[in-house]
């Protein structure tokens, strides 16, 4: 009985410990060659959601967030973070990323990296899809195409490596993109009828 106390105790306050990360995600931001003095992070789902993060003596931005997982914008360094940033709580996310190259030296690590470099590799991959000619074939040919596109995405997603929540939500982006693609492309059939 003695040797079992400890024990418990230990898994407890492992509990405990979990249970206190899930009310809220921790967010550390260093920006080289910053030019303002604060990230405004705001909803894409809760136009009430709006959190202003305030740069510390350090020149870090950093602050705990109650947040529900989705994509957030950086309304005041949209070029910085084009894609938005994905944040659940139990986070705990550190970003990098230099001002004059975003691009090239933007870097995620700590919990929820996994889940925001796959966002931002899908956004490039996203942004490489060459439109217009899928846009000039034929419906069968066309839908065809599609289906091998979102096959190619879903396949990306690898669900034993990200969070749950995480794929629910990519799942969900994943088939508006494509219901997206797809209306868009019908309403150019019926302009060409």
């Amino acid at each position: 009985m003695k040797n079992l106390f400890p024990f418990v105790a230990t898994l407890l306050f492992a509990f405990n410990a979990n249970s206190q990360t899930q009310n809220y995600a921790t967010l550390k931001v260093k920006i080289t060659n910053l030019e303002v003095d604060s990230l405004v992070i705001i909803s894409y789902k809760n136009p009430n959601f709006k959190k202003v993060i305030k740069t510390n003596k350090d020149g870090i931005l950093k602050d705990t967030l109650n947040v529900k997982g989705g994509k957030y914008y950086v309304s005041n360094c949209s070029s910085l973070f084009p894609n938005g940033i994905y944040l659940n709580n139990g986070y705990d996310l550190k970003i990098s990323v230099d001002a004059k190259e975003p691009k090239k030296t933007l870097a995620f690590t700590g919990k929820g990296a996994v889940e925001n470099e796959f966002s931002t590799t899908f956004a490039k991959s996203e942004e490489n899809f060459d439109y217009e000619s899928l846009l000039q074939l034929d419906e069968i040919q066309f839908n065809k195409e599609i289906n091998q596109i979102r096959l190619n995405l879903f396949a990306t997603l690898d669900k034993k490596k990200y969070a749950s929540d995480f794929v629910v939500y990519q799942i969900a982006y994943l088939d508006y993109f494509i219901e997206m693609k797809t209306q868009t492309y019908m309403a150019i059939v019926e302009g060409r009828k």
